[in-house]
């Protein structure tokens, strides 16, 4: 989905509500190069691999498979893997962010040539669970839409709260919301509001990337505090370019009492 309103680009401050900070050092992940597996992508899933480790050694030991997971859906484009799961409700932390120390390259025991990376990271600590009273209805996304067609949405949530929304569509993904023409706002409790929130736009216009038919995935995050986003960056089209391991980095610094999350797919013929 190319647009789906004008220009978006919206630059504001960051801010990330966390819990306890854990810092690691020297944690490390492996990964071997075989198959069809690049040595770039090898770096990647080594990086992936040593952010688990640093959850272990930092003492996030349960779920540890959601985890991987997680890291891993930032290689391969499984997002809806990690969304549509229940790991929201099984993580206990997450990495906040991390630097590289060095990335290796060697023989294993079995002569496969491997890339191993060693990171310092700070991994965030949960003390609270999510809060079940913190829901929000989400209604009128339909599953499938025709190319130039029009989406309209409404949301209604059960607290006051704030919201991001992005789109993960083929390599991609998007902040579409706030934006230059939709500031963030507080959404109060009971109000039901309706997408787009401006009476000059009747409609979000959605457009193909690609010849196939499109398979788009909504992130919808709802917080209680206003939490800004802005790992982004706008392209000449006007949209405010990002990646889902800065999504679920910034989503993950959250603790899960102060956020609900939805995702909602759909595919333009």
């Amino acid at each position: 989905m190319k647009r789906v309103v004008l220009a978006l680009i919206l630059q504001i401050g960051l801010f990330t509500y966390a819990q306890e900070i854990t810092k690691v050092n020297n944690a490390t992940g492996r990964q071997v190069i075989a198959g069809n597996i690049t040595e770039e992508e090898a770096r990647t899933k080594a990086i992936a691999n040593a952010k688990v480790d640093a959850l272990r050694k930092a003492g996030v030991t349960e779920h540890i498979q959601s985890y991987e997971m997680l890291y891993k859906s930032e290689i391969g484009n499984r997002f809806d893997e990690v969304f549509m799961s229940d790991m929201f409700s099984e993580i206990r932390g997450a990495v906040r962010k991390y630097d590289i120390v060095k990335i290796d390259k060697g023989l294993d025991e079995y002569k496969n040539f491997y890339v191993e990376a060693t990171i310092n990271a700070e991994v965030v600590l949960y003390s609270t669970g999510k809060d079940p009273a913190f829901q929000v209805n989400i209604e009128g996304i339909k599953q499938g839409y025709q190319s130039g067609e029009k989406m309209r949405y409404t949301i209604f949530p059960t607290q006051d709260c704030y919201l991001k929304i992005f789109n993960l569509y083929e390599n991609n993904a998007s902040l579409i919301y706030p934006n230059q023409y939709e500031k963030s706002r507080l959404f109060k409790a009971g109000e039901k509001v309706t997408f787009p929130l401006s009476e000059l736009i009747d409609g979000y216009t959605l457009e193909k990337s690609t010849k196939e038919p499109e398979k788009n995935k909504l992130v919808f995050v709802f917080t209680k505090e206003d939490i800004p986003y802005i790992k982004f960056k706008m392209n000449q089209e006007g949209d405010q370019i990002t990646s889902f391991e800065d999504i679920s980095t910034w989503l993950f610094s959250i603790s899960p009492d102060r956020r609900v999350n939805y995702f909602i797919q759909f595919v333009i013929y």
